[in-house]
């Protein structure tokens, strides 16, 4: 199933919040898919997913493969892990695939901390087929050079 191109609702409001985004089929599907993971839609979520996906939210999880395993990955597993807040900061693309930056927000018996986090992504079939994390940028960026993960 492919997502529709995604509007810009919701972030700010006014006439262009409704306007479709004139980005790149790639960023357009991820800002789509977080947009989803930001409302708990996980039925876009999970229907965004190519069937063969593989997908690891935070470098210390395991990785989830198919659309069965990452649906269970968001109503239960991401439950238990010590990162509690995924944003997404910017996106660069490039064809089908993607270098994400991001901040989680890690929680530890002692305090409450903001961490940067880097991900790689592929789409295929328009669809998400790869998503992988990274804590160094360097690392991200040389997956992203490559072109695989």
């Amino acid at each position: 199933m492919k997502i529709p191109a995604p509007q810009v609702r919701g972030l700010g409001g006014g006439a262009a919040s409704s306007l479709p985004r004139a980005l790149g089929e790639t960023e357009d599907l991820i800002l789509a898919l977080y947009g989803a993971f930001r409302r708990q839609d996980l039925d876009v979520v999970v229907a965004g997913m190519h069937p063969d996906a593989t997908f690891k939210a935070v470098p210390r999880a395991q990785t989830y493969r198919g659309r069965e395993e990452i649906r269970r990955f968001f109503e239960h597993d991401i439950h238990g892990l010590a990162e509690f807040d995924f944003r997404v900061l910017t996106v660069q693309e490039s064809g089908s695939r993607a270098l994400l930056h991001g901040r989680n927000r890690v929680r530890s018996a002692d305090e409450v901390r903001d961490v940067p986090i880097y991900w790689y992504a592929e789409v295929e079939d328009g669809m998400l087929r790869t998503f992988r994390p990274y804590a160094q940028l360097a690392d991200a960026i040389e997956t992203y050079e490559a072109g695989r993960a």
